[in-house]
């Protein structure tokens, strides 16, 4: 998980994680496909620092990562 934006500069985070179906269909239902994307060839999602609370919900070490995101 790192801090990065997309391609239109909107701020956000690029996370990896092994494939998991439930994992994806939560992100999924709890992030709008406009405020995520999915990059096939490098396999990771870009989503919005909008939806950094899913996130943490969602990942149990994004905490860490997000704090850590900040001080750069």
């Amino acid at each position: 998980c790192i801090r990065a934006g997309n391609e239109d500069m909107n701020p956000g985070w690029r996370i990896q994680f092994d494939y998991d179906p439930d994992l994806v269909e939560a992100l999924k239902g709890q992030v709008p496909h406009t405020e995520r994307k999915w990059n096939p060839e490098e396999k990771y999602w870009w989503v919005s620092d909008k939806y950094l609370n899913v996130l943490k919900q969602l990942f149990s070490n994004m905490e860490a990562f997000s704090a850590q995101g900040k001080l750069l």
